[in-house]
This record gives structure tokens, C-alpha cells and sequence, in this order.
């Protein structure tokens, strides 16, 4: 009532962000909608739609400000459905080093057995519902009869697939809490590969007739011709349509199950694994995703867009583009220019790598270093921000601080991340000293100008440990094409995460502070030397 009442009075245009508080996910699933049940134009409501009222004015404006998800939610739907054409667009990127895995997401696919019986049967009623209709014509409820006769046999012919998956997952191990199965070069088992094509054909007749029936619905829609109410009408309509999008998501997944990955280049990445759905129940979930963002935006994007300008502190890995035109697929004719910062980064900032008597890679001796020598380095009345790669490192560093450093501390984990910062920032305006224990989310878009952040310290080289089923993925089709995944993904990805890290200290012209980097292995190792020729040009005091 609060929202009709705010766009009744023309207080309120609909949009979520432009509430005055924030509206619980659940709250706002009740008055929206998606593409897949929205009825466009047929609606009765669509001089009212926030939707349409918004999209109208796109059609007047020269410049739109929109985030990466919305681009490639609008491209993932074949471009120019929320957003104009890509045709018609000159597009702007910031932060486009994030562009590459956001595409990954967006063009993955998934499958959840238990939720997508229980979808058919929800729409195997609404069907029955609807044939039962006195009104309905006999056009109409062939098609609908149809149509339900094709969902019942998908759904039967999930029932022996079951078994399969099972005994697929017994022999997994236990991964980040749950079983999983990640096929090796993304080639899935003969028999998983033969249900595939089974489960494609099926859910491909179900979008050619839910199509017919969405077609028919419209022709009546448009005609005045009702088969019940228009009310009643539109929502068949969102129903069928629904049904369409949900056949169309499985479809994509069973279609990438069905393929011929040898002939694949890259492979994409497939895998499997028993899902925690709530009140202690599973699911089983089939997963497809791409390796590498290339294909996907070059045949979405590059090669439609009128022209395309991408920006970021940290495009370049090791002082070459070449792992974000690898990743984002860009022409070997596309223009690259690395533009001088505005700061003076010899005279504000000074990159410190002190002596340690232990190598990083020795997770218990690196750990009692850690604890020895933050207290020496860090200054108790300045703002200090500490970045971990470790989430069970930071804890130990914590739990080992001396006694008078423990209240200074604000970890991660501990507070949300907001309250972290806001006391961090009170401490410093009081004249107290402040300190922040944070992990990857600390190292990457947090503000603290001035004397909220004077001086950053990074733990470890931020190595990532392949863990992910896409980036295992990735590893493996590197070393299959005789490459080196540690230092073609590995090093590139933590050279630019801790380019990312340092980064927290400058925020503006006049700040003034130091870097350290409690890692020997950025002056002993030959790819350590080579990061920290890539990082900007600070004052260096290697001991």
C-alpha cells in the first residue's frame, strides 16, 4: 500500500533505488515482474508501468548511465529488449576489468532437478485450469492439451535421470562444504550426453508450443476477442510465457550437455553438484558456463556495437594488455593506451618490503611473523588498513595480537562491511588510531582518503587457488594447449589484484602514505620481481 500510495501521488516512479529505505528482496518479488510473464502492451496496466514509463524516456536521452549487469542482462536477451540496439550505441565502460566475469555469469547455465519438477507440475495445473475453461475454443485448448501432453513426458523423463546423477555424485569429493563433479575438458559421460539430447528435444517442443499458444493468446488480446476476462487472459498469458522461459534456461543448459565438446575451442566448463536449497534439503544442480568471456561478447557486443571505449585502473597485468584482451576477446586492431595517473606516486607514497626471516609460502611461519611485526610497522594513531588473502590467516593474526592492538581492530566477519568503515572513519575523527583486518572486499572499490588510510599493508601475494570449476576449467585447457596456467592466469590475476590493494592508499591528490607488502617473494621469485615492476612508481625500500 506504501508503494501505491507514493505512485499515486507521483512521489514515487517505481524504481527500487529511489526508495527511501531498503526493500527486502521478498517484499519487492511481489510487485515486479520479469521479460518471460510481462505482457508488454497487452497489459491494462502499461500507462501506469514504471517499466515502459522508464523505458520511453530512454527513447529522448543521448546519454544513459547504466551498470554492467543491466548491459548484459540486455544483451543476454539479444540486445536492444531493455536497452537500444547495440547498433546504435557508443559504449562506455568503466571498471571494465570486472567486464569479463560478469559475461561468464550471464551467459552460464543451470539446471536444478528437484525445482524443475516441481515447476512442470505447478504449470501442469495451471494447463489443466485453464483446458477446463468453458469458453476456451478449440483451437486454443488443442494447444494447450498439447502442450501439457509434452511437459508430463519431460518431466517423466527426468525420473530416470535421477539414478545417474546420483551415482555420479557418490564417487565425488567433498568440496567447499558439498559434493561436486567437474567433467575433465568439459566432456561429459556417454550416457549423461544421450539424457542431454533426450531432455533437449523435449524442452525445445515445449518452447515451439508454448509459442503457438503465446501467439494465439496475443491474436486474441489484440482482436477483443477473449477467451475469459482480459484480466483473466493476461495472466494465461504470463503463465505460458513463463513456462517458455523457464524450458528456454533448461533447454540451454541440456543443449551445452548434448554438444560436442572436442570441437569446442575453448571448452566450456561443465560440472554437477548436490545444492543446500533450505530446511536441510538438496537439490542436484547441472552447471554449463563459458571459460573465457571472448566468444560471448564478441558475438554480442564488439562485433555490433558502434564503437566501444573501455577504462580501469588495472586493464594491464605485468605491464601488458594481454590477459584482458585474452579474456575479453578484443580484436588484435582494437586501440590500447595506458594514460599517466594524476598522481605523483614517487613523492605521496613509499613501497616497503621489509626483511622477513620466513618465506610467505609457509602458512604457520608467515603467520607468526605477521604477528610479531605489525605492531612495529603499524603507527597506533594513524589509519591502517591490513588486506588478508586468507580468511583463516587474518583470524589467527587477530587471536595473536597483543593485548593493547586487540581494541584498535576492526576485522572482517566481525561487523558488516559499511559498520566497519563508519567506525573506522569515527575512530580517525576523534584523533584515535584505527585499524582494518579485511579480505579481498577491502582491497577493491573502499574509499578512505587522507588520514582514514596512511598507511595499506598487504600480508600475501594474492594468489588464487583454483578451486572454482570454471577457473579449474581454464587451468586445464591452458596446460592441454601447452601452457602454463600458474603463470598465464595465476600471476597476471594476483599482479593485478595487488595493484588493486595498493591502490586503497592514494584516493585523491594530497594523499600521503605507505605500502607494505610482507611478502619476500616479490623480490626472491623471478615473477615476484616481475609484479613489482608492474606496480605503479612509488618510492621502493626493499631491505
Amino acid at each position: 500500500t506504501d508503494f501505491a500510495q507514493k505512485m499515486a501521488t507521483g512521489k514515487w516512479a517505481g524504481d527500487r533505488d529511489d526508495w527511501s529505505t531498503v526493500i527486502a528482496d521478498d517484499k519487492w518479488a511481489r510487485v515486479t515482474t520479469d521479460h518471460a510473464q510481462c505482457t508488454g502492451r497487452r497489459c491494462s496496466h502499461v500507462k501506469q508501468c514504471s517499466f515502459f514509463k522508464a523505458r520511453e524516456s530512454l527513447t529522448q536521452a543521448d546519454v544513459i548511465v547504466a551498470n554492467h549487469d543491466l548491459v548484459l542482462a540486455d544483451l543476454a536477451l539479444g540486445g536492444g529488449a531493455i536497452l537500444p540496439p547495440p547498433e546504435e550505441c557508443i559504449y562506455i565502460f568503466d571498471e571494465a576489468h570486472h567486464l569479463p566475469d560478469k559475461v561468464i555469469n550471464h551467459f552460464s547455465a543451470n539446471f536444478r532437478l528437484a525445482a524443475t519438477e516441481r515447476w512442470l507440475e505447478q504449470i501442469e495445473r495451471a494447463l489443466t485450469a485453464m483446458i477446463a475453461v468453458p469458453a476456451m475454443d478449440m483451437t486454443a485448448r488443442g494447444q494447450l492439451e498439447s502442450l501439457l501432453t509434452q511437459l508430463i513426458a519431460v518431466r517423466r523423463g527426468l525420473a530416470p535421470l535421477r539414478p545417474l546423477l546420483e551415482e555420479l555424485l557418490d564417487g565425488a569429493e567433498e568440496r567447499q562444504g558439498t559434493k561436486s563433479v567437474r567433467f575433465p575438458d568439459g566432456i561429459v559421460p556417454a550416457d549423461l550426453a544421450a539424457h542431454a539430447r533426450n531432455m533437449l528435444d523435449g524442452f525445445s517442443a515445449v518452447i515451439q508450443q508454448a509459442e503457438r499458444i503465446i501467439d494465439t493468446f496475443q491474436d486474441s488480446l489484440d482482436s477483443n476477442q477473449l477467451l475469459a476476462s482480459r484480466e483473466v487472459m493476461e495472466q494465461w498469458l504470463a503463465t505460458v510465457s513463463a513456462a517458455r522461459f523457464r524450458a528456454e534456461n533448461a533447454g540451454a543448459l541440456w543443449r551445452s550437455y548434448a554438444a560436442d565438446a572436442s570441437k569446442e575451442k575453448p571448452p566450456n566448463a561443465r560440472w554437477m553438484a548436490l545444492v543446500e536449497t533450505g530446511q536441510g534439503l538438496f537439490d542436484i544442480e547441472l552447471n554449463a558456463s563459458p571459460i573465457l568471456a571472448a566468444n560471448a561478447l564478441k558475438s554480442a557486443l564488439w562485433s555490433r556495437c558502434y564503437a566501444a571505449v573501455l577504462t580501469s585502473a588495472t586493464l594491464t597485468a605485468l605491464g601488458s594488455f594481454n590477459r584482458f584482451s585474452m579474456r575479453a576477446g578484443l580484436d588484435t586492431d582494437a586501440s590500447f593506451e595506458v594514460v599517466p595517473s594524476p598522481f605523483m606516486h614517487a613523492e605521496a607514497g613509499e613501497l616497503h618490503v621489509p626483511a622477513m626471516n620466513c618465506d610467505a609460502g609457509d602458512a604457520e611461519a608467515h603467520t607468526a611473523a605477521l604477528i610479531e611485526m605489525l605492531p612495529e610497522l603499524m603507527a597506533p594513531s594513524a589509519g591502517n588498513l591490513v588486506l588478508f588473502s586468507s580468511r583463516k590467516q587474518l583470524r589467527a593474526v587477530r587471536e595473536g595480537m597483543p593485548a593493547d592492538w586487540q581494541g584498535r581492530i576492526l576485522a572482517q566477519d566481525d561487523l558488516p562491511k559499511h559498520e566497519i568503515l563508519s567506525q573506522h572513519r569515527k575512530r580517525l575523527d576523534m584523533g584515535e588510531g584505527s585499524v582494518i583486518f579485511g579480505l579481498a572486499s577491502f582491497a577493491e572499490g573502499v574509499d578512505l582518503p587522507g588520514k582514514y588510510c596512511s598507511h595499506v599493508l598487504i600480508a600475501k601475494i594474492p594468489f588464487a587457488v583454483p578451486e572454482d570449476p570454471v577457473e579449474e576449467a581454464l587451468a586445464e585447457w591452458i596446460s592441454r594447449n601447452n601452457g602454463n596456467p600458474f603463470m598465464d592466469i595465476t600471476v597476471p590475476d594476483a599482479a593485478v589484484k595487488l595493484i588493486q590493494a595498493s591502490g586503497r592508499l592514494l584516493r585523491s591528490e594530497s594523499d600521503v602514505g605507505r605500502i607494505t607488502i610482507l611478502d619476500r617473494r616479490i623480490v626472491t621469485r623471478h615473477y615476484g620481481r616481475k609484479m613489482l615492476a608492474s606496480m605503479p612508481p612509488y618510492r621502493q625500500i626493499i631491505e
